[in-house]
């Protein structure tokens, strides 16, 4: 049986849908006791520097909640857009596990695999056939997690320094077509 003891008031309706920008980092298996969580806000994290990434169309992100004979569990999906990724080999993102930052467009930052991580699942180059038809890489990741993404109030005061630069996983920096890398 469920308890509930209170119910909710209708609230303001200024809420925005999307995601406005995605942090990208490799996940590690960090012990519980060097995460520290205030309900499902995450207040600290070990020194971690994350990697912003410029996307092109809404980038699609699902969080459902399961239940099988082993317990209740979420399901995460992730997918997004890159333009324009000439020279780019995302090949080394397959099937490695990553940890996902989302800033919604209300200023919500979410942590998308928390404990398990998500795994790029695929890699999808698209040069479409028309003028507005998308030209680029679209990448998907899914992963299970007991827990649903935390809430993150702010980034540098949980542990997490964004880098100056676009930086491929493999330690490479994304370059402009002229050779300069691309400043944030």
């Amino acid at each position: 049986m469920v308890l509930i003891n209170s119910g909710r008031n209708r609230i303001c309706k200024n809420s925005v849908g999307g995601i406005n920008k995605i942090y990208l980092f490799s996940h590690i298996n960090y012990s519980r006791s060097q995460i520290v969580l205030n309900n499902n806000v995450l207040t600290s994290y070990p020194a971690t520097t994350i990697y912003e990434f410029e996307v092109e169309n809404e980038p699609i992100v699902s969080q459902k909640q399961n239940e099988n004979e082993g317990g209740k569990y979420f399901d995460l999906d992730i997918s997004f857009d890159l333009v324009k990724e000439k020279g780019v080999n995302y090949q080394s993102y397959l099937n490695s596990d990553f940890n996902i930052i989302v800033k919604d467009r209300n200023g919500n930052f979410r942590f998308l695999g928390n404990r398990n991580g998500l795994t790029c699942e695929s890699i999808e180059h698209t040069i479409g056939s028309s003028k507005n038809d998308f030209n680029g890489v679209k990448l998907s990741f899914k992963g299970e997690e007991e827990k649903e993404a935390w809430y993150i109030d702010n980034l540098a005061d949980a542990g997490f320094d964004v880098a100056g630069y676009l930086l491929q996983e493999n330690g490479y920096f994304i370059l402009q077509e002229n050779g300069f890398k691309i400043i944030l």
